[in-house]
C-alpha cells in the first residue's frame, strides 16, 4: 500500500509554514544527483578579442559531447562599468548577462545553467583591464541519463505508476498555471561537486520561491541554487522537450524551517522560502498557497520534476487523503520520485496550493 505524509500549509503574510512531502513506509527525503563536476580551466587571453564598435569582443565556446546542460563555476569576476559577460545555450539564448562582480556581488559564484551540450561565453569590453577579468575552474555536466534514469534509490513508485506529462493539461487554464509557476530546483553540493535537483513553486508576485530546507540550504547555500521554469514534453506522452528552459539565481533565503523527520511538526517543516533574482512572475505567474487546510476526502495532485525529468504530474483521489493535524497523508494512487521534494500539491477542485511534498518510501 503506498502511503505518503504531508504538513498542512500555514500562511502567514507572504507564506511562512509549509507541507512537508510524502513518506511511504519507510520514508525519506527525495533529492536526485543529475549532474557531476569536471575540472575546466579557462581564462580569457584578451589578445585573441577583436575589436568590434569601439569594444573589446572575446569569445570561446565550450561542448561536453551528450551533456543535458553545462553549469561554470565563475571564479573572480570583476568587471568595469557597462562591460559584461554574456552566457549562452546551445540554441542561443541568453541564459544571463553578467555585471560587476555578478549576482549579489559575489565575484565568485556558480552561473546558471545552459541547456544542452554547448556553454557559448562572450565578454564585452569597453575598458582596458591590467588582469583578466574572470576565470572558470569548474563545471558541472549534465549526466547523458539523468532525466528519467529510473534508477534512484528514494523513488516511491508502488506500482503501477502514474505520472503524466503536464502538457496534457495544457487546456486546463487552472491546472496550466500551477503547471507554468512551478520549478525545477537545481543546488550545488560539494564533495565531489554535483547538481542536486529537487522541485518547487513560486508562490509570490514578487518572486519567492518555495521548496524543502533540505534542498535549499541545507544541500546548499541560497546563493549556489538557481531555479528553472520552463522544461517539459511538449506532446503529451512524448519525449521531445521544451527547446529550452529558463532559469534564475536565488537571491537569499528569507524564511526557513529545518527538516526533523517526515512526520514533521511546526517546529521543523523542512521548507525554504527564496527571493529570486530576476522576475519570472512575470513571465510564468505564480501559485496561491490556500490558508484553508485540506480536510479527509478532498482530491489533490502534484506537480514535480520525478527522478529529473520533464515537469510530470500525478492525482491522489479523495478516498486517499488523511488529514491528521498539520499532517496529511496519502495513499495507493499518487507517486513520487527523487527530485520530487518540494514539490507543490494542489487541491483538485480549486487548484490552490495546500501542501509541499517532502519525504517519499514504498
Amino acid at each position: 500500500m503506498k502511503k505518503s505524509v504531508v504538513l498542512a500549509l500555514v500562511v502567514v503574510c507572504l507564506v511562512v509554514g509549509v507541507t512537508v512531502e510524502a513518506g511511504k513506509s519507510l520514508p525519506s527525503p527525495e533529492k536526485n544527483i543529475v549532474g557531476h563536476g569536471q575540472d575546466l580551466v579557462i581564462v580569457p587571453d584578451l589578445g585573441d578579442g577583436v575589436r568590434m564598435g569601439g569594444e573589446l569582443v572575446w569569445s570561446e565556446m565550450v561542448q561536453i559531447k551528450d551533456a543535458t546542460f553545462l553549469k561554470a563555476h565563475i571564479v573572480d569576476l570583476n568587471l568595469h562599468e557597462g562591460d559584461t559577460l554574456v552566457l549562452r545555450s546551445q540554441s542561443g539564448r541568453v541564459v544571463e548577462v553578467l555585471t560587476g562582480r555578478g549576482p549579489n556581488d559575489l565575484g565568485s559564484f556558480w552561473a546558471l545553467s545552459a541547456f544542452g551540450e554547448m556553454l557559448h561565453l562572450e565578454l564585452h569590453l569597453s575598458h582596458e583591464y591590467n588582469k583578466e577579468p574572470f576565470s572558470i575552474d569548474q563545471v558541472i555536466v549534465g549526466d547523458v541519463d539523468i532525466f528519467g534514469s529510473g534508477d534512484d534509490q528514494s523513488e516511491s513508485i508502488c506500482s503501477p505508476g502514474d505520472f503524466e506529462d503536464v502538457v496534457c493539461y495544457d487546456g486546463d487554464a487552472g491546472k496550466w498555471a500551477t503547471v507554468m509557476a512551478s520549478v525545477g530546483v537545481m543546488s550545488v553540493g560539494s564533495n565531489p561537486t554535483t547538481g542536486v535537483w529537487c522541485s518547487g513553486s513560486n508562490v509570490s508576485p514578487n518572486n519567492y520561491v518555495m521548496t524543502n530546507w533540505h534542498c535549499v540550504p541545507d544541500f546548499a547555500p541560497c546563493t549556489n541554487a538557481e531555479f528553472v521554469f520552463k522544461y517539459y514534453n511538449t506532446t503529451c506522452g512524448g519525449s521531445t522537450t521544451t527547446p529550452d528552459w529558463e532559469s534564475f539565481h536565488c537571491d537569499q533565503t528569507v524564511v526557513e524551517s529545518p527538516f526533523g523527520s517526515c512526520d514533521a511538526d511546526l517546529n521543523n517543516l523542512d521548507f525554504t522560502l527564496n527571493s529570486v533574482d530576476g522576475d519570472p512572475a512575470s513571465t510564468y505567474g505564480w501559485v496561491t498557497p490556500d490558508p484553508n487546510v485540506l480536510t479527509d476526502g478532498e482530491a489533490i495532485y502534484i506537480v514535480q520534476h520525478p527522478d529529473g525529468r520533464p515537469h510530470e504530474i500525478t492525482h491522489g483521489s479523495g478516498a486517499d487523503v488523511d488529514v491528521d493535524g498539520h499532517v496529511f497523508r496519502y495513499y495507493d494512487t499518487l507517486d513520487t520520485e527523487g527530485g520530487s521534494s518540494g514539490s507543490p500539491i494542489y487541491r483538485e477542485s480549486d487548484n490552490k496550493m495546500v501542501g509541499l511534498h517532502h519525504c517519499g518510501g514504498c
